[in-house]
């Protein structure tokens, strides 16, 4: 049989130069052309054996007169039984397989090749993509001497992705992007259980920091998929420069399922350019040991649904643009120790301990009272709950039927999921 002319190509040549590896790639080719041309025959010449060059004569066909050198015999014997009951002698025939006698037969190559060690790669996957995995955060990846050149989802199986900490359910997990160049390690050095061990930064794909202006900062940086941000969590050790920042790209969730103590040795300064929302269960206490100042340029709605108690151990002034109304379903009492004054433009009258004083142009006569404006109470707006911590996986689900335990965690019911 005669194929066409093909190339091929191995891993792990172990050569740095041509010259010493020329030997080794001219066995290997004189071991792929052991069947490139092969003659089959059956005969009854027990001395055949592999290795045994005879030459063919008196063949129909030309071309085969010619020497071969053997390279497998099958032997095949038959012997009656010893009273010849059947009058069958005894027989003896062989098969042989063949090749040209002036072909070198190698011996083929039967080992598997072993890693020397890691090697790079990058991660691929389909176009279109910039993250491709499957439910265990492994992906794909195209070796830079794989010379097939499709750098996608069919370059390889799926390599499993080595983390700092991970266990059933929990652990860290960062799945490697396509585009990323990544560092294959071989368990054992065997070649079919690859995994990838770690990340670099090369020419195409750089640090995230001004290295090596940046150099005593240690981040962590996400990309947004499909679009243009970033999530990050850095941390500052130049001395006298210490801090830790966080960036969100759009929201932020924090989940504490008990106490949280936050303690400020200087000072807290927060802005927020939208809304703000806060949604209390309990009490809420507040000590202040200097000055409280509030400014408003809204309105200020406030309901209290059970007792005010406001005390000032100094002066107490309030001042409207407009009108002040006091309003109560039962009784107002104004109380002072000295002096209590309405005044009224020119016109007052003055309460003392002892006397009740009035301006000298004071009328004193039948009118109308004075309205006020009503009490328009705006009733906040509350707080969403939080996202839930314990989203639902498939092995969870699975786990928690076998089990009889919780799916989702219940926040204080009696029904299981």
């Amino acid at each position: 049989e005669v194929h066409q002319q093909h190339s091929t190509f191995e891993s792990y040549g172990r050569f740095q130069q041509d010259a010493p590896g020329k030997p080794f790639t001219q066995l290997r080719y004189e071991q792929s052309q052991n069947h490139r041309q092969t003659g089959t025959a059956g005969i009854n010449c027990f001395a055949l054996r592999p290795g045994k060059v005879f030459s063919l004569k008196n063949h129909p066909s030309a071309d085969m007169n010619a020497a071969w050198q053997v390279i497998s015999v099958s032997h095949r014997g038959v012997q009656p039984l010893a009273d010849n009951s059947g009058g069958e002698g005894t027989t003896f025939s062989n098969t042989v397989q063949f090749i040209p006698g002036t072909q070198e037969w190698r011996p083929p190559f039967r080992y598997k090749p072993t890693a020397d060690g890691d090697e790079l790669a990058t991660v691929v996957g389909p176009p279109g993509e910039e993250i491709y995995t499957n439910e265990q955060g492994a992906v794909k990846v195209y070796f830079h001497w794989d010379r097939r050149g499709n750098p996608d989802h069919s370059a390889s199986c799926w390599l499993r992705v080595a983390h700092g900490w991970n266990g059933n359910g929990y652990g860290f997990m960062s799945v490697p992007r396509i585009g990323q160049e990544v560092i294959v390690s071989y368990l054992n050095g065997d070649i079919d259980k690859p995994i990838i061990t770690g990340c670099t930064y090369n020419g195409r794909n750089n640090p995230p920091l001004n290295l090596p202006q940046e150099k005593t900062r240690t981040t962590f940086r996400t990309q947004t998929h499909k679009g243009d941000g970033f999530n990050e969590l850095r941390f500052e050790d130049e001395a006298g420069q210490e801090e830790v920042y966080i960036h969100a790209q759009k929201d932020m969730n924090t989940h504490v399922e008990h106490d949280a103590t936050w303690h400020i040795q200087h000072d807290l300064k927060r802005r927020i350019d939208n809304n703000s929302h806060t949604e209390l269960t309990g009490d809420e206490h507040v000590i202040i040991s200097g000055s409280q100042k509030h400014q408003t340029s809204g309105d200020v709605s406030l309901h209290i649904k059970g007792e005010q108690h406001t005390r000032a151990d100094k002066n107490l002034v309030t001042e409207s643009g407009q009108q002040t109304h006091h309003l109560s379903d039962g009784k107002i009492i104004i109380e002072a120790g000295t002096e209590i004054t309405l005044k009224v433009g020119d016109s007052f009258i003055r309460i003392t301990p002892g006397a009740i004083f009035t301006s000298g142009n004071l009328n004193v006569g039948d009118s109308a009272p004075g309205n006020g404006v009503p009490v328009r109470l705006m009733p906040p707006e509350g707080v969403p709950p939080a996202p839930e911590p314990y989203p639902v996986k498939k092995y969870c689900a699975v786990a928690a039927q076998t089990e009889g335990s919780w799916v989702i965690k219940s926040g204080g019911g009696n029904g299981k999921t």
